[in-house]
């Protein structure tokens, strides 16, 4: 199965999870915490079981797993921002009912964090070494600088 397709079926079991936690948050507290509060909670409560269901089954990263859940966090609340924006508009200006505005809030979020989730939450290390340095001292062979089109030593000798 193609990374894309799997990231459908993760995203629509996230999906149904967060709208399962923000519903049962809703019918619980809705009385006396606003519904802006519920879906707060519903994010930081849904947060963890979504990591790992992207981090195994649709990314397949094997990477330093708390810098990969702080990334992919960041993505959560990204998301939280488009609820605290969305479901007020179509709560209070549009008239809908808080269910019905949430689920329409979140089916929209997949196709932009899917982006954002390939390319910076699961994106493969890339950091490699510069060059092996000996005992007696930093010695290293030439790098390029693409920017200013100059060959450097690290040692800190030019070549110019």
């Amino acid at each position: 199965m193609s990374r894309p397709v799997r990231y459908l079926c993760a995203g629509g079991v996230a999906a149904v999870l967060y709208y399962a936690v923000f519903a049962a948050g809703w019918a619980l507290c809705g009385s006396w915490l606003p519904y802006l509060a519920v879906a707060v909670l519903a994010n930081f409560v849904t947060a963890l079981p979504t990591y790992q269901i992207y981090r195994r089954l649709v990314f397949r990263v094997d990477g330093p797993w708390w810098a990969g859940f702080r990334r992919f966090y960041v993505l959560s609340a990204g998301s939280l921002l488009v609820v605290t924006a969305g479901l007020p508009a179509l709560v209070e200006l549009v008239h809908l009912p808080v269910l019905v505005a949430q689920a329409l809030v979140i089916v929209g979020s997949p196709l932009v964090n899917y982006q954002l989730g390939r390319l910076w939450a699961f994106r493969a290390s890339t950091t490699k070494p510069l060059a092996m340095t000996s005992a007696s001292g930093c010695r290293a062979t030439s790098t390029s600088s693409s920017l200013s089109g100059d060959n450097t030593h690290i040692s800190g000798t030019s070549t110019r």
